[in-house]
């Protein structure tokens, strides 16, 4: 199964050269949420409430093929109500993993603009 979604904003915080994470939300963030946070809408609302992420998956930021390698526990519920996960391009940590986290690999941060697609590839 693929989903889409398409980066809507970003707000003026949300992406630090020197961060290897993104924090995605719908567009039901708060004002303070949006500061730092890249805006993501999905294509298919339906098909949102059933996604599942899960490591083997991937993930097509501008058309670059990322795997998952970790996916945390809350991950998948908070995309599925509020569009919320955070793309993590680094290795998963063997504690304190962050239970919303979608880890990536490569672990090279791709550029995010207004428009950007965001394909989740769904086994």
């Amino acid at each position: 199964m693929q989903l889409k979604s398409i980066v809507k904003e970003i707000g003026p915080d949300a992406l630090s050269p020197k961060d290897q994470m993104v924090i995605l939300f719908g567009d039901k963030a708060t004002d303070a949420l949006r500061n730092v946070s890249v805006i993501q809408e999905f294509t298919d609302p339906k098909a949102q409430k059933k996604m599942q992420v899960k490591v083997g998956d991937h993930l097509y930021i501008n058309d670059i093929k990322f795997r998952v390698i970790g996916v945390g526990g809350l991950t998948n519920a908070n995309l599925q109500q509020i569009g919320h996960a955070t793309l993590v391009f680094q290795p998963v940590p063997s504690e304190d993993s962050l239970g919303n986290a979608i880890y990536l690999f490569p672990n090279a941060k791709p550029v995010f603009t207004e428009g950007t697609e965001i394909i989740y590839d769904l086994k």
